[in-house]
Formats: C-alpha cells, structure tokens, sequence
C-alpha cells in the first residue's frame, strides 16, 4: 500500500494563494514542525512537548480529538474566536484546511487572511509504508483574537488534535458570522466557503 502523501493536490482560495504552515505571516501565529517516524506497522508522531518553549508547552489545561467527515465544515457560517485561550492544533490523519484572519485591529497584520492545508501523517484510512521514512507535520498556535474555521474538503476524514491553553469555558466561545466581518484581504467581501476549491489530480 502507498503511504498517504497527497502532496501533488492543489488547494486555493479564489484570488489569493493557499499557502503551507511555515509560511504563515499572521502576526504570533507560531508554527511548529513535527516529524512523523513511519514503518509498516504505522508512524509516530510527538505533537506536544512541554520543553516547546515557542508555543507554552509547559501549559496544560486540557486536549480533545475531534473527526470532522468529507464536506464538513466547523462553524460552516462563521468564524470561531477567543477571548483569553489559545488553541495549538496538530491534524493526525486525513488533509483540513484551516481558514485564518487576522480581525485584530492594533496588529501590524490586521485583515491578513490565509487558507492553510494541514496533512496528517496517515490517510485515517489504514494506508501504510512498506519501508521505514520520516515525513513532516506541524503544530499551529492560534493567537488570541485570531478568527479561525476549519474544514474537510477531502474525500477522507480528518483527526484534529487540539491543546487549548485554557478549560472550555462556553463564555470564551466568541463566533462572528462571516456575513458580519469584511475582511480587508479579500477587497472588503467577507468570507464563504464557497472561495476555497480543491483541485486534484
């Protein structure tokens, strides 16, 4: 079986470039590369260390696992927004987009806005190598303030692995809807899902 590098898919949002993790620009969005170790028994992967100094690993309040199912979207309509946590997501299996826009008005990237494709090191679907290969993954930290929605616009599921930095509290669960936030990046239109498309081989 064939190891799930679906690297040759293109992914872009009209009129502005998708772009890949470490290429962030969005001020305090810290980017973290990870190495996944495969052989055919399956990859490990350390998603979060507490000597990751960059992105508060020394902080634990809580992790979660989310699957998100073929033409899903979290927060289809809106943005999802914190108040007082940062979220460091790390995808495990499956490709998820995920959408960010700097809404923060005192900073110097306000109204940057990034459609990034985040791999994981499996398909989630049981795919494996038949030979021992080290691949790279990332680890996202997403700055307080910072709109962000992910979605899953591949034709497998996606394993999202979050550690907020902070308990669930509903009170920190800010959305906006996209209809209410003009992004400055996008000639003042807002946000829709129906501006980021997938084309694949």
């Amino acid at each position: 079986m064939s190891l799930w590098l679906p690297r040759s898919h293109v992914v872009r949002m009209v009129g502005l470039p998708t772009i890949d993790p470490p290429k962030i620009t969005i001020q305090g969005v810290t980017v973290l590369r990870r190495t996944a170790h495969h052989d055919p028994r399956g990859f490990l992967l350390e998603t979060l260390r507490k000597d990751d100094r960059e992105v508060h690993g020394e902080t634990f309040a809580m992790s979660y696992t989310s699957l998100t199912v073929p033409g899903e979207k979290r927060d289809v309509d809106r943005w999802h927004v914190h108040q007082h946590q940062e979220d460091r997501f790390v995808v495990l299996a499956g490709e998820m987009i995920l959408m960010l826009y700097d809404a923060r008005k005192e900073s110097p990237t306000h109204g940057t806005i990034h459609a990034i494709r985040m791999v994981g090191p499996s398909d989630g679907l049981g795919r494996v190598p038949r030979a021992k290969l080290d691949t790279e993954s990332y680890l996202i930290t997403i700055p307080i303030g910072v709109y962000h929605c992910i979605g899953n616009l591949s034709e497998a599921p996606f394993i999202l692995q979050n550690y907020p930095t902070q308990l669930y509290s509903a009170a920190d669960e800010g959305r906006v809807p996209f209809t209410q936030a003009p992004v400055p990046g996008l000639g003042g239109e807002t946000f829709g899902w129906e501006k980021v498309e997938v084309r694949r081989p």
